[in-house]
């Protein structure tokens, strides 16, 4: 039986990655640059990303219009709290809950932007470890994020499931040990990994009895 479930956060829980693209391409395109989805695609599940000012200063040769960066934070903090969980996320965790395999999440964003998000979607209380880019000196592909949940967790990882989005994600807990399960979102899709262990179009075909978890819980 499963021992634990770890769940990523960004493109996995919620729907961060799209609107995050979309305005980083909105702010692209208002210096008259192109920033094509298969750029941003490469760098999803990733540690240490660059910040939109980086990417536009590395793209323009010069710093960015102030205005322009100052209109993208805006609309990425409107859309902060828009942000929903992605369909079959609530019944993995109900599943899990109702069998006594504990829960985790290992994200390669910041606490500061992992923790609030789970509170405002009523989930916190759901995880016993929380783990992020700032507990660990290596982030993904290192297997160092699922390590560190797994230790949380008082697990073997090795009987552990990882639910993930990308292909860096994928690396990552595959290096630790996991199993992982692939559920593409449309960015991550256009990049999926060919060593997951199974890669599902959503979590609603998640195989419950497969790792011993019963279906329908309510």
């Amino acid at each position: 039986m499963t021992n634990a479930i770890v769940f990523d956060f960004d493109g996995t829980i919620a729907d961060t990655e799209w609107p995050i693209y979309e305005v980083a391409r909105d702010a692209f395109q208002a210096h008259g640059l192109d920033f094509a989805l298969t750029d941003w695609v490469k760098g999803i599940g990733l540690a240490d990303n660059k910040s939109l000012p980086e990417l536009l200063s590395d793209a323009l040769g010069h710093p960015p219009d102030d205005a322009i960066v100052a209109e993208a934070a805006r609309t990425r903090e409107n859309w902060n709290d828009r942000m929903d969980t992605f369909p079959g996320v609530l019944a993995v965790i109900t599943a899990a809950n109702a069998a006594g395999v504990p829960l985790a999440v290992a994200s390669s964003s910041p606490t500061a932007w992992v923790e609030p998000h789970l509170r405002r979607l009523g989930l916190i209380e759901h995880f016993v470890a929380v783990r992020t880019r700032d507990h660990v000196d290596r982030g993904k592909p290192a297997p160092d994020l699922f390590l560190a949940a797994a230790a949380a967790l008082d697990i073997d990882p090795t009987g552990a499931v990882a639910i993930e989005d990308s292909k860096h994600g994928c690396a990552s807990a595959k290096a630790a040990g996991m199993t992982c399960v692939v559920v593409p979102n449309g960015i991550t899709a256009l990049d999926k990994p060919t060593n997951a262990d199974l890669i599902l179009d959503s979590l609603t075909d998640f195989p419950f009895e497969r790792f011993g978890l019963p279906r329908n819980v309510e």
